[in-house]
């Protein structure tokens, strides 16, 4: 179960006071760890992608039923949004009741009284939802940089539960940080059972994942919002 100890609590509070972000290592007991990087090991995913200027979700039969030239120009157009700091290309399940049952009952912890009560507490509002969604990022796949500001959903922090094993910095894959004018600042490189949480306000992004990449991004993510 989800559950954070007071002193993670607090230096909690106090690196997001300070920083923005924060990040607390073996979050989870490593035996449910262990069982939800295989669960997101298996699931099925449809493919997140900014095309023809918007956001869309496609299933993998629906790339597979294209042809070569089609996709070829699909990922032409992806790219080029890309390529001017628009868009994003990975794998995403959201969470609802046809999810499997390891991955119910982490939304279940993430929605429990105990875990929203210690966000109200650090961030001095009232979260009454935390959303959830897995995500996989394989080779080519990317998350530009943005914010996750969204007033309708009353977003207060984003949340990264990384389930990826044996993850090389050099794969790609990390959650960057940036000034407003692009400067990066500070990165995480996905670590396995390790959560990290920061304000909806810092521009970040998932840096372009290698094409030598041994292995999927693995994660669940979310926010903690005061709009359920």
């Amino acid at each position: 179960m989800l559950q954070l100890s007071t002193q993670q609590q607090q230096r909690l509070q106090q690196d997001l006071c300070e920083k923005g972000f924060a990040r607390i290592e073996n979050i989870l007991e490593q035996t449910e760890a262990q069982q939800l990087h295989q669960c997101l090991s298996e699931l099925n995913y449809q493919l997140a992608l900014f095309h023809n200027g918007a956001a869309k979700s496609v299933k993998d039969s629906d790339i597979l039923a294209l042809t070569p030239q089609e996709q070829q120009a699909l990922l032409e157009d992806i790219h080029h949004y890309a390529s001017r700091g628009v868009g994003f290309m990975y794998g995403r399940h959201s969470v609802d009741a046809q999810s499997p049952e390891l991955l119910q009952s982490l939304y279940k912890d993430l929605n429990s009284e105990v875990v929203q009560s210690c966000f109200s507490h650090i961030s001095e509002q009232q979260i009454v939802r935390t959303s959830a969604q897995a995500t996989r990022f394989i080779a080519g796949q990317y998350l530009t940089r943005h914010n996750d500001v969204v007033e309708a959903e009353g977003r207060v922090y984003a949340y990264v539960l990384s389930l990826s094993k044996n993850w090389h910095p050099d794969w790609g894959g990390l959650l960057q940080f940036f000034e407003a004018d692009g400067t990066p600042t500070h990165s995480y490189a996905p670590k396995f059972n390790s959560l990290v949480v920061f304000d909806v306000n810092k521009i970040h992004s998932v840096t372009y994942v290698a094409p030598f990449a041994k292995s999927p991004r693995l994660s669940v993510t979310g926010w903690f919002r005061t709009i359920a």
